[in-house]
Protein backbone atom coordinates (compact mmCIF):
# COMPACT_ATOMS: atom_id res chain seq x y z
CA UNK A 1 0.00 0.00 0.00
CA UNK A 2 1.29 3.57 -1.03
CA UNK A 3 2.04 5.73 1.92
CA UNK A 4 -0.32 8.35 0.31
CA UNK A 5 -3.10 5.80 0.63
CA UNK A 6 -2.25 5.06 4.19
CA UNK A 7 -2.14 8.28 5.09
CA UNK A 8 -5.41 9.17 3.39
CA UNK A 9 -6.49 5.71 5.88
CA UNK A 10 -5.24 7.43 8.96
CA UNK A 11 -6.75 10.95 8.14
CA UNK A 12 -10.26 9.50 7.54
CA UNK A 13 -10.00 7.13 10.77
CA UNK A 14 -9.06 10.06 12.69
CA UNK A 15 -12.35 12.12 11.32
CA UNK A 16 -14.36 9.17 12.33
CA UNK A 17 -13.19 8.95 15.78
CA UNK A 18 -13.29 12.40 16.43
CA UNK A 19 -16.89 12.85 15.51
CA UNK A 20 -17.66 9.68 17.68
CA UNK A 21 -16.28 11.46 20.34
CA UNK A 22 -17.97 14.72 19.62
CA UNK A 23 -21.25 12.50 20.02
CA UNK A 24 -20.35 10.93 23.09
CA UNK A 25 -19.89 14.44 24.61
CA UNK A 26 -23.02 15.29 24.15
CA UNK A 27 -24.75 12.39 25.08
CA UNK A 28 -22.54 12.03 28.43
CA UNK A 29 -23.59 16.06 29.09
CA UNK A 30 -27.50 15.22 28.41
CA UNK A 31 -27.19 11.93 31.09
CA UNK A 32 -25.94 14.79 33.03
CA UNK A 33 -28.76 17.18 32.93
CA UNK A 34 -31.20 14.29 32.83
CA UNK A 35 -29.88 13.05 36.34
CA UNK A 36 -30.52 16.86 37.67
CA UNK A 37 -34.04 17.08 36.38
CA UNK A 38 -34.73 13.40 36.38
CA UNK A 39 -38.47 12.30 36.95
CA UNK A 40 -39.17 9.76 39.14
CA UNK A 41 -42.73 9.13 39.66
CA UNK A 42 -44.79 10.90 36.87
CA UNK A 43 -44.79 9.43 33.90
CA UNK A 44 -46.78 11.63 31.58
CA UNK A 45 -43.85 14.17 30.62
CA UNK A 46 -39.72 14.04 30.66
CA UNK A 47 -37.47 16.76 30.58
CA UNK A 48 -34.01 17.07 28.73
CA UNK A 49 -31.18 19.76 28.92
CA UNK A 50 -29.13 20.64 26.24
CA UNK A 51 -26.31 23.28 26.56
CA UNK A 52 -28.60 25.75 24.84
CA UNK A 53 -32.29 24.86 25.37
CA UNK A 54 -34.40 22.38 27.46
CA UNK A 55 -36.19 20.34 25.83
CA UNK A 56 -40.16 18.85 27.28
CA UNK A 57 -41.98 16.23 26.04
CA UNK A 58 -45.17 15.64 26.86
CA UNK A 59 -46.96 11.94 26.37
CA UNK A 60 -50.93 11.61 24.99
CA UNK A 61 -52.59 10.30 28.40
CA UNK A 62 -54.97 7.77 26.10
CA UNK A 63 -52.00 6.68 24.25
CA UNK A 64 -48.86 6.70 25.87
CA UNK A 65 -46.66 5.74 23.27
CA UNK A 66 -47.15 8.76 21.04
CA UNK A 67 -46.04 12.36 22.08
CA UNK A 68 -48.78 14.68 22.53
CA UNK A 69 -46.93 17.58 22.88
CA UNK A 70 -42.76 19.06 22.53
CA UNK A 71 -41.56 22.20 23.97
CA UNK A 72 -38.37 23.79 23.26
CA UNK A 73 -37.20 25.95 25.63
CA UNK A 74 -34.80 28.94 25.14
CA UNK A 75 -33.53 31.30 27.74
CA UNK A 76 -35.35 34.83 26.26
CA UNK A 77 -32.12 36.91 26.99
CA UNK A 78 -30.07 34.63 24.60
CA UNK A 79 -30.44 34.64 20.91
CA UNK A 80 -32.32 31.53 19.02
CA UNK A 81 -29.92 28.76 18.54
CA UNK A 82 -29.55 27.05 15.31
CA UNK A 83 -30.64 23.88 14.34
CA UNK A 84 -33.41 23.76 17.28
CA UNK A 85 -35.11 19.90 17.11
CA UNK A 86 -38.98 20.30 15.97
CA UNK A 87 -41.32 21.66 19.03
CA UNK A 88 -42.82 24.70 20.08
CA UNK A 89 -40.19 27.10 21.21
CA UNK A 90 -41.38 28.77 24.02
CA UNK A 91 -38.75 31.84 25.60
CA UNK A 92 -38.43 31.66 29.39
CA UNK A 93 -38.90 32.43 31.60
CA UNK A 94 -42.41 33.16 31.00
CA UNK A 95 -43.74 36.92 31.60
CA UNK A 96 -47.31 36.51 31.20
CA UNK A 97 -49.54 33.06 31.75
CA UNK A 98 -53.33 32.21 31.20
CA UNK A 99 -53.95 29.14 33.46
CA UNK A 100 -57.01 27.35 33.19
CA UNK A 101 -56.76 25.50 36.16
CA UNK A 102 -56.85 26.04 40.33
CA UNK A 103 -54.12 23.73 40.30
CA UNK A 104 -51.74 25.49 37.85
CA UNK A 105 -52.45 28.82 39.46
CA UNK A 106 -51.57 27.26 42.93
CA UNK A 107 -48.40 26.01 41.41
CA UNK A 108 -47.42 29.37 40.01
CA UNK A 109 -47.93 30.51 44.18
CA UNK A 110 -45.79 27.83 45.43
CA UNK A 111 -43.11 28.74 42.96
CA UNK A 112 -43.28 32.72 43.76
CA UNK A 113 -44.57 33.88 40.35
CA UNK A 114 -48.14 34.23 41.03
CA UNK A 115 -47.83 38.08 40.10
CA UNK A 116 -47.30 36.99 36.23
CA UNK A 117 -50.50 34.96 35.70
CA UNK A 118 -52.62 37.69 33.49
CA UNK A 119 -55.55 35.88 32.58
CA UNK A 120 -57.80 32.96 34.65
CA UNK A 121 -60.25 30.28 33.11
CA UNK A 122 -63.65 29.62 35.93
CA UNK A 123 -62.23 31.81 38.61
CA UNK A 124 -65.02 31.52 40.44
CA UNK A 125 -63.21 27.71 41.26
CA UNK A 126 -59.96 29.75 41.90
CA UNK A 127 -59.46 30.43 46.21
CA UNK A 128 -56.34 31.93 46.24
CA UNK A 129 -56.62 36.01 47.09
CA UNK A 130 -54.55 37.32 44.79
CA UNK A 131 -56.16 35.56 41.71
CA UNK A 132 -60.18 36.65 43.19
CA UNK A 133 -58.68 40.31 43.66
CA UNK A 134 -57.21 40.42 40.34
CA UNK A 135 -59.95 39.57 38.99
CA UNK A 136 -62.06 42.55 41.29
CA UNK A 137 -60.06 45.09 39.95
CA UNK A 138 -59.47 44.25 36.27
CA UNK A 139 -55.98 43.32 36.01
CA UNK A 140 -56.48 39.55 35.45
CA UNK A 141 -58.62 38.76 32.72
CA UNK A 142 -61.44 35.55 33.08
CA UNK A 143 -61.23 33.66 29.73
CA UNK A 144 -64.69 31.82 30.87
CA UNK A 145 -64.99 28.20 30.75
CA UNK A 146 -62.29 25.76 30.54
CA UNK A 147 -63.91 23.97 27.64
CA UNK A 148 -64.86 26.82 25.85
CA UNK A 149 -62.88 29.48 26.48
CA UNK A 150 -63.32 33.36 24.95
CA UNK A 151 -61.58 33.68 22.02
CA UNK A 152 -60.78 37.13 22.28
CA UNK A 153 -59.67 37.57 25.54
CA UNK A 154 -57.23 35.07 25.17
CA UNK A 155 -55.51 37.06 22.23
CA UNK A 156 -55.96 40.37 24.45
CA UNK A 157 -54.06 39.13 27.30
CA UNK A 158 -50.93 38.66 24.54
CA UNK A 159 -50.06 35.42 26.81
CA UNK A 160 -46.33 34.14 26.85
CA UNK A 161 -48.24 30.31 27.69
CA UNK A 162 -51.73 29.71 27.91
CA UNK A 163 -51.70 26.28 31.03
CA UNK A 164 -54.57 23.99 30.31
CA UNK A 165 -55.57 20.68 31.34
CA UNK A 166 -55.41 18.40 27.96
CA UNK A 167 -59.17 17.11 26.68
CA UNK A 168 -59.39 13.97 24.73
CA UNK A 169 -61.57 15.79 21.92
CA UNK A 170 -58.68 18.77 21.62
CA UNK A 171 -61.05 21.41 22.81
CA UNK A 172 -58.13 24.03 23.16
CA UNK A 173 -56.11 23.13 20.25
CA UNK A 174 -57.67 26.62 18.00
CA UNK A 175 -55.36 28.49 19.97
CA UNK A 176 -52.32 26.89 18.54
CA UNK A 177 -52.88 27.60 15.37
CA UNK A 178 -53.81 31.66 16.66
CA UNK A 179 -50.20 31.61 17.65
CA UNK A 180 -50.50 31.15 21.32
CA UNK A 181 -48.06 28.79 22.89
CA UNK A 182 -50.67 26.36 24.47
CA UNK A 183 -48.87 24.44 27.23
CA UNK A 184 -50.26 20.90 28.35
CA UNK A 185 -50.18 20.14 31.73
CA UNK A 186 -51.88 16.15 31.81
CA UNK A 187 -51.47 15.87 35.49
CA UNK A 188 -54.72 14.87 36.39
CA UNK A 189 -54.68 12.15 34.45
CA UNK A 190 -51.69 10.79 36.53
CA UNK A 191 -52.46 6.93 38.70
CA UNK A 192 -50.52 8.01 41.65
CA UNK A 193 -50.11 10.76 44.10
CA UNK A 194 -46.72 11.83 43.74
CA UNK A 195 -46.73 11.25 40.14
CA UNK A 196 -49.08 14.19 40.44
CA UNK A 197 -47.16 16.73 42.48
CA UNK A 198 -44.04 15.79 40.51
CA UNK A 199 -45.51 18.13 37.63
CA UNK A 200 -44.64 21.47 39.70
CA UNK A 201 -41.12 20.33 38.14
CA UNK A 202 -43.15 20.70 34.80
CA UNK A 203 -44.92 24.30 35.08
CA UNK A 204 -41.26 25.02 37.31
CA UNK A 205 -39.05 24.76 33.93
CA UNK A 206 -41.46 27.65 31.97
CA UNK A 207 -40.58 29.98 35.03
CA UNK A 208 -36.67 29.03 35.19
CA UNK A 209 -37.82 27.94 38.99
CA UNK A 210 -36.17 24.21 38.41
CA UNK A 211 -34.53 24.15 41.54
CA UNK A 212 -37.28 25.64 44.14
CA UNK A 213 -39.53 23.02 42.04
CA UNK A 214 -36.82 20.37 42.92
CA UNK A 215 -36.79 21.79 46.76
CA UNK A 216 -40.40 21.56 47.28
CA UNK A 217 -40.74 18.30 45.56
CA UNK A 218 -38.25 16.72 47.80
CA UNK A 219 -39.86 17.73 51.26
CA UNK A 220 -43.35 16.37 49.97
CA UNK A 221 -41.55 13.20 48.45
CA UNK A 222 -39.91 12.63 52.24
CA UNK A 223 -42.86 13.38 54.47
CA UNK A 224 -45.57 11.06 51.58
CA UNK A 225 -42.37 8.37 51.78
CA UNK A 226 -41.88 8.66 55.85
CA UNK A 227 -46.09 8.18 56.33
CA UNK A 228 -45.85 4.84 54.09
CA UNK A 229 -42.81 3.51 56.01
CA UNK A 230 -45.30 3.90 59.24
CA UNK A 231 -48.19 1.98 57.47
CA UNK A 232 -45.77 -0.78 56.66
CA UNK A 233 -45.29 -1.30 60.12
CA UNK A 234 -49.12 -1.88 60.60
CA UNK A 235 -50.88 -5.29 60.04
CA UNK A 236 -54.28 -4.84 60.03
CA UNK A 237 -55.91 -3.12 56.84
CA UNK A 238 -59.48 -1.93 57.51
CA UNK A 239 -61.64 -2.74 54.36
CA UNK A 240 -62.91 0.86 52.42
CA UNK A 241 -65.34 2.06 50.09
CA UNK A 242 -65.30 5.75 48.34
CA UNK A 243 -68.10 7.84 47.11
CA UNK A 244 -71.74 7.94 46.39
CA UNK A 245 -74.41 7.22 44.04
CA UNK A 246 -75.01 9.45 41.26
CA UNK A 247 -78.26 8.80 38.98
CA UNK A 248 -78.71 5.35 38.71
CA UNK A 249 -75.03 4.73 38.69
CA UNK A 250 -72.08 4.71 41.99
CA UNK A 251 -68.88 5.60 39.93
CA UNK A 252 -66.09 3.43 41.42
CA UNK A 253 -62.58 3.77 40.98
CA UNK A 254 -60.04 1.47 39.81
CA UNK A 255 -57.57 -0.03 42.21
CA UNK A 256 -54.65 1.58 39.39
CA UNK A 257 -56.49 4.61 39.80
CA UNK A 258 -55.01 7.80 41.77
CA UNK A 259 -57.58 7.26 44.65
CA UNK A 260 -56.96 3.52 44.57
CA UNK A 261 -52.61 3.88 45.36
CA UNK A 262 -54.03 6.73 47.71
CA UNK A 263 -56.07 3.86 49.98
CA UNK A 264 -52.98 1.08 49.24
CA UNK A 265 -50.24 3.59 50.79
CA UNK A 266 -52.41 4.54 53.38
CA UNK A 267 -52.59 0.89 54.98
CA UNK A 268 -56.35 0.12 53.90
CA UNK A 269 -57.60 -2.77 52.00
CA UNK A 270 -59.90 -0.89 49.05
CA UNK A 271 -62.65 -3.12 47.99
CA UNK A 272 -62.05 -2.66 44.42
CA UNK A 273 -58.37 -3.13 44.58
CA UNK A 274 -58.57 -6.01 41.79
CA UNK A 275 -60.33 -3.66 39.49
CA UNK A 276 -57.35 -3.91 36.91
CA UNK A 277 -57.90 -0.07 35.79
CA UNK A 278 -56.80 3.49 36.27
CA UNK A 279 -60.43 5.32 35.62
CA UNK A 280 -63.72 4.84 36.98
CA UNK A 281 -66.35 2.29 36.19
CA UNK A 282 -69.99 2.25 36.56
CA UNK A 283 -71.56 -0.33 38.77
CA UNK A 284 -75.46 -0.54 39.69
CA UNK A 285 -76.19 0.12 43.80
CA UNK A 286 -77.06 -3.52 44.24
CA UNK A 287 -73.69 -4.25 42.78
CA UNK A 288 -71.78 -1.90 45.29
CA UNK A 289 -74.59 -2.86 48.59
CA UNK A 290 -73.47 -6.33 47.60
CA UNK A 291 -70.10 -5.72 48.07
CA UNK A 292 -69.24 -2.99 50.89
CA UNK A 293 -72.62 -3.79 53.05
CA UNK A 294 -70.12 -4.78 55.69
CA UNK A 295 -67.16 -2.25 54.68
CA UNK A 296 -65.05 -0.72 57.93
CA UNK A 297 -65.10 2.69 56.41
CA UNK A 298 -66.64 4.82 54.06
CA UNK A 299 -65.36 8.12 52.32
CA UNK A 300 -66.54 10.34 49.60
CA UNK A 301 -66.44 13.57 48.40
CA UNK A 302 -69.32 16.33 48.19
CA UNK A 303 -70.14 19.96 47.58
CA UNK A 304 -72.38 21.66 49.86
CA UNK A 305 -71.63 25.48 50.66
CA UNK A 306 -74.50 25.98 53.10
CA UNK A 307 -74.18 22.41 55.32
CA UNK A 308 -71.48 19.84 55.56
CA UNK A 309 -73.48 16.36 55.08
CA UNK A 310 -73.94 14.59 58.56
CA UNK A 311 -74.82 10.90 59.48
CA UNK A 312 -78.42 11.51 59.53
CA UNK A 313 -78.59 13.48 56.65
CA UNK A 314 -76.85 10.92 54.39
CA UNK A 315 -79.22 8.37 55.93
CA UNK A 316 -82.12 10.94 54.46
CA UNK A 317 -80.57 10.97 51.28
CA UNK A 318 -81.14 7.37 50.14
CA UNK A 319 -82.86 4.83 52.59
CA UNK A 320 -80.79 1.92 51.46
CA UNK A 321 -77.52 3.99 53.10
CA UNK A 322 -78.91 3.21 56.09
CA UNK A 323 -77.38 -0.37 55.93
CA UNK A 324 -74.32 0.02 55.12
CA UNK A 325 -71.90 -1.05 58.37
CA UNK A 326 -69.57 1.97 58.19
CA UNK A 327 -72.86 4.27 58.55
CA UNK A 328 -74.48 2.35 61.36
CA UNK A 329 -71.07 2.66 63.39
CA UNK A 330 -70.79 5.88 62.33
CA UNK A 331 -66.86 5.51 60.24
CA UNK A 332 -68.18 7.94 57.46
CA UNK A 333 -65.49 10.14 56.47
CA UNK A 334 -65.77 13.16 53.92
CA UNK A 335 -64.47 16.20 51.87
CA UNK A 336 -66.48 19.51 51.63
CA UNK A 337 -64.82 20.82 48.73
CA UNK A 338 -67.03 24.29 49.50
CA UNK A 339 -65.23 24.32 52.60
CA UNK A 340 -61.85 23.07 51.63
CA UNK A 341 -59.22 23.40 48.77
CA UNK A 342 -59.22 19.98 47.93
CA UNK A 343 -58.94 20.06 44.05
CA UNK A 344 -56.70 23.10 44.35
CA UNK A 345 -54.28 22.21 46.78
CA UNK A 346 -54.86 18.49 47.58
CA UNK A 347 -52.90 17.18 44.39
CA UNK A 348 -49.73 19.59 45.49
CA UNK A 349 -50.07 18.19 48.90
CA UNK A 350 -50.59 14.53 48.75
CA UNK A 351 -48.06 14.39 52.28
CA UNK A 352 -51.41 15.88 53.85
CA UNK A 353 -54.24 13.81 52.00
CA UNK A 354 -52.23 10.95 53.02
CA UNK A 355 -51.75 11.92 56.76
CA UNK A 356 -55.37 12.12 56.46
CA UNK A 357 -56.16 9.08 55.38
CA UNK A 358 -53.18 7.38 57.66
CA UNK A 359 -55.32 9.17 60.38
CA UNK A 360 -58.75 7.50 59.78
CA UNK A 361 -57.37 3.90 59.29
CA UNK A 362 -54.32 3.80 61.95
CA UNK A 363 -55.35 6.91 64.00
CA UNK A 364 -52.66 5.55 67.02
CA UNK A 365 -50.18 6.35 64.19
CA UNK A 366 -50.88 10.10 64.12
CA UNK A 367 -52.23 10.53 68.02
CA UNK A 368 -52.22 14.34 67.56
CA UNK A 369 -52.91 15.11 64.16
CA UNK A 370 -55.26 17.15 63.00
CA UNK A 371 -57.11 16.57 59.73
CA UNK A 372 -56.86 19.31 56.73
CA UNK A 373 -59.41 17.96 54.21
CA UNK A 374 -61.09 14.74 55.72
CA UNK A 375 -63.96 14.64 58.36
CA UNK A 376 -65.57 12.48 60.20
CA UNK A 377 -69.58 12.91 59.95
CA UNK A 378 -71.17 14.12 62.73
CA UNK A 379 -74.52 12.02 63.73
CA UNK A 380 -76.82 15.37 63.32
Amino acid sequence: MKTKDIALILLLSGLVLACKNSTNKHKQITNQNQNKTGIKYARGFRIDKFEDYTQITVRNPWDTTITMETYILVDREKPTPQNLPQGMVVRVPILRAGTCSAIFAGEYKMLGDINKIVAVGEPEYVYIPEITKGIANGTILNLGMNTALNTEKVLASKLDVLVISPFEDGANDKFKSLGINVVKDASYMEESPLGRTEWIKFEAAFLGKDSIANVIFSKIESNYNSLCIKVQKTTQRPTVFCEKKTGDSWYIAGGKSYMGNFLKDAGAKYLWADLKNSGSVPLSFEKVFAKAIHADFWLFKYNNIANNTTITSLANEYELYKNFDALKNNKVFAVNSAKSPFYEQGPMEPDIVLADLVHIFHPELLPDYKPRYYFQLKSK
